[in-house]
């Protein structure tokens, strides 16, 4: 018989050989392309480079860091493998958004959203008072609020703090009222997920070298609310609105019907309506192209793309267009100052007047303009399904439809109706007949 080969012994992080294995060591612009290390030790993980191209060398230099980590702690063998990155001790909210501002790949309005719900959960749990001034984009009760929040010392905003945090919002905005409630669970949800960003791991891992994160972080162990059933369900009669508009409004407000035009028969959002150029309404081909352009970011990529016309709304836009043919914009409005995080609404003044009066028509929703993008997917998807509906919408998934948008319309119900025998006692048969006639009266009332 053979003698059995025998195993090779598992060689340790702090033995050379360890790094020489495959994909233990790695390169990265970041140092010159030379060779940098990831060691991990009780839960913390770093990176380190390693100053060299030569394997052997970057390996023995690997264990050597390694070793020190568990013999000398993380902060030794910080300070003594990479003395040129240099930690903030108890770092405060300023110091953990500073960085986080400088290494997060967002864009520039999502970052500041993000920035804000942190500041915002911040404040609370400091109990800094939430003065108007805050909101202003320059002055002194702005500038003093910002110090307050920024001065915070990280440590202070800990797992149960937020979550403190979060069952007093909801409590505060609920007030016995269950629609309230609920609501007040989808906001605390996103300022949740807002502010937990910047404490992501791709951030988390450039940021912990150079200031002093506390343990356990300020959102570890939150838990979000059950998710909320968003489903639109309309309340509206879309039918007799379209017929007010195009006699009433169109006559009334020629720009405001515009607006009407864009947000239903386009599904246009609010920023994409109040963006859109002359040059992207492709009226020969019946379709509006939503692109990029230098006053104009799309909600997401997916937001790119060419949304076809009813074919009797080409004829009408084709005469707005024909009223100003110079125009660059499809809506009136001013050109405002904007900055990459705010980027104020060019027909601000239409979109209020077409909310009053939508809500004169009955739309009563906290967000009439957006009801009307609603019940365009809703309506799409009862005629020709959800993924007809997320094209339309132009989702980047599915799923978001289906939560958001696919309520069904129609009147669905078991069909088994006519096997059901009136009732036979002379008390009920009485009431029966009475609130039969009662209705039957009532649909005549209203067909007249």
């Amino acid at each position: 018989m053979s003698e059995a080969v025998p195993a090779k012994k598992a060689v340790g992080k702090a033995d050379s050989r360890y790094w020489q294995q495959t994909g233990k060591l790695m390169t990265d612009a970041r140092w010159g392309g030379a060779y940098y290390c990831k060691i991990q030790v009780n839960g913390r993980r770093e990176s380190f480079p390693l100053r060299t191209a030569n394997k052997s060398a970057a390996a023995t230099k690997a264990a050597r860091i390694y070793g020190d980590v568990v013999a000398l702690g993380w902060d030794a063998a910080l300070a003594k493998h990479k003395p040129d990155e240099k930690r903030t001790k108890g770092a405060l909210t300023g110091d953990l958004i500073r960085e986080a501002s400088t290494l997060a790949d967002v864009r520039p309005a999502t970052l500041a959203a993000n920035v804000s719900a942190f500041r915002r959960i911040v404040a609370s749990v400091a109990k800094i008072d939430a003065t108007k001034g805050r909101f202003a984009r320059c002055g002194n009760g702005r500038s003093a609020w910002l110090a307050a929040v920024d001065a915070v010392p990280l440590e202070k905003v800990t797992p149960s703090a937020v979550e403190a945090w979060k069952l007093a919002f909801v409590a505060s905005r609920s007030a016995n009222d269950e629609n309230k409630a609920r609501s007040a669970r989808n906001t605390a949800n996103a300022t949740l997920r807002s502010a937990k960003s910047l404490f992501s791991k791709r951030l988390l891992r450039f940021i912990a070298p150079k200031i002093e994160l506390p343990s356990p972080l300020p959102f570890d162990g939150v838990e979000f609310f059950a998710r909320q059933s968003m489903r639109f369900v309309s309340t509206i009669d879309v039918k007799k609105i379209i017929a007010e508009a195009g006699t009433q409004l169109a006559n009334s407000d020629s720009e405001a019907f515009k607006a009407f035009i864009l947000c239903l028969f386009a599904g246009l959002r609010r920023n994409e309506a109040d963006k859109l150029r002359w040059a992207s309404v492709d009226l020969d081909a019946g379709f509006i192209r939503i692109e990029a352009h230098e006053h104009f970011a799309p909600k997401a990529e997916t937001s790119l793309a060419d949304i076809p016309l009813d074919a009797e709304v080409i004829p009408i836009l084709r005469g707005m267009k024909a009223r100003a043919p110079k125009a660059e914009y499809v809506l009136d409005g001013v050109n405002p100052k904007t900055s990459l995080t705010w980027r104020p609404y060019r027909a601000d003044e239409t979109f209020a007047r077409l909310g009053a009066w939508l809500k004169a028509q009955g739309v009563n929703s906290r967000t009439p303009l957006h009801t009307l993008r609603k019940e365009a997917g809703s309506l799409i998807c009862q005629a020709s399904g959800l993924f007809a509906a997320s094209r339309f919408l132009r989702h980047a998934d599915v799923a978001i439809t289906a939560q958001h948008y696919a309520a069904q319309k129609d009147r669905v119900t078991i069909g088994l109706g006519s096997m059901l025998t009136p009732p036979t006692s002379n008390v009920i048969a009485a009431d029966f007949k009475g609130a039969e006639s009662t209705a039957i009266a009532k649909r005549k009332a209203v067909s007249a």
